[in-house]
């Protein structure tokens, strides 16, 4: 076990070699938060996409038509049994009152409207949201088994939807994925030349009778706080940068979105600081470890 005095010197030698080759260190910080940056922006972009997505699963509802002579207590048996079936989110009952005065409104043939006030033919019906589009089927075989009720829904754009959702997340995450090899490789790289620089001051370090744990800790601790300090640089620039972006387009596309939202910027952060918090000191530290080795035979 190292000494208290000789740590906080061994500790003292890391932060004074950052600033002797500050150039050195800049660079592995700016190839850091580069990559940290890259990967939050993927990130970011992959699980919007997903959320959005979820958000637009709830306007495929399923709609089950009750049939005429349906009394009202078999009507709320009814919609009691519609909200215990698995995955159902949401059951919302249209009388026959409701589902003509929402006709009305987009209606300009005010002569139709009053035909219909005196005979409605419009069905009461119940508009039904599930957690999950890729459930519905499940859902509608439950409905099915409902005799009272004819069901309704889009069958192959749900279809259509779960695909392009699951290629959405497939990309994204394959994406990720890439991002983070191709990040480590030339994070590594990066911090070898650093310490490929300073090969010469190893050497006359081991050849004076240094061990290897004393001339390995300094290097570590550069590592280590070069990757932590470019994490937080690459925290700070996601926060701004997101929550800029994400402003401009809520008001750009508001009308276009109908009510979609992009996910809260803490909700993002709370999964993706602790990543760049990781990625970044293990890095540095794993990164200025490794290329050390090479240098202490001697």
């Amino acid at each position: 076990m190292m000494k208290w005095n000789t740590l906080k010197y061994l500790f003292k030698e890391g932060i004074v070699g950052l600033w002797k080759n500050r150039v050195m260190a800049l660079a592995s910080a700016g190839t850091i938060i580069l990559c940290l940056l890259i990967l939050g922006m993927s990130y970011s972009l992959g699980t919007n996409i997903d959320y959005i997505l979820k958000q637009i699963e709830t306007k495929f509802g399923i709609t089950s038509y009750v049939k005429e002579g349906t009394n009202e207590n078999k009507i709320l048996e009814l919609r009691a049994k519609i909200a215990g079936v698995p995955h159902v989110q949401e059951v919302r009952y249209i009388s026959k009152e409701a589902a003509l005065s929402s006709f009305k409104e987009g209606m300009k043939d005010n002569a139709i409207f009053e035909d219909f006030t005196k005979d409605n033919p419009l069905p009461a019906s119940f508009e039904i949201i599930v957690d999950s589009v890729e459930f519905q089927d499940q859902v509608v075989k439950e409905l099915g088994k409902m005799p009272e009720l004819e069901t309704r829904y889009l069958e192959k754009e749900t279809d259509i939807f779960i695909k392009i959702n699951d290629t959405i997340n497939y990309i994204s995450w394959a994406i990720s994925g890439a991002l983070i090899i191709v990040g480590l490789l030339l994070m590594t790289n990066t911090i070898k030349l650093t310490v490929y620089i300073r090969r010469k001051e190893i050497n006359i370090m081991k050849y004076i009778g240094a061990t290897d744990q004393f001339i390995r800790l300094p290097f570590l601790i550069e590592g280590v706080v070069i990757g932590t300090i470019s994490a937080l640089t690459a925290i700070i620039i996601i926060v701004v940068s997101y929550s800029w972006l994400s402003n401009i387009l809520v008001t750009e596309l508001i009308g276009l979105l109908n009510g979609v939202t992009f996910r809260p910027i803490g909700d993002i952060m709370q999964r993706l600081i602790p990543v760049c918090m990781i990625i970044g000191s293990g890095i540095g530290f794993i990164g200025s470890g490794t290329a050390i080795r090479k240098h202490l035979k001697v």
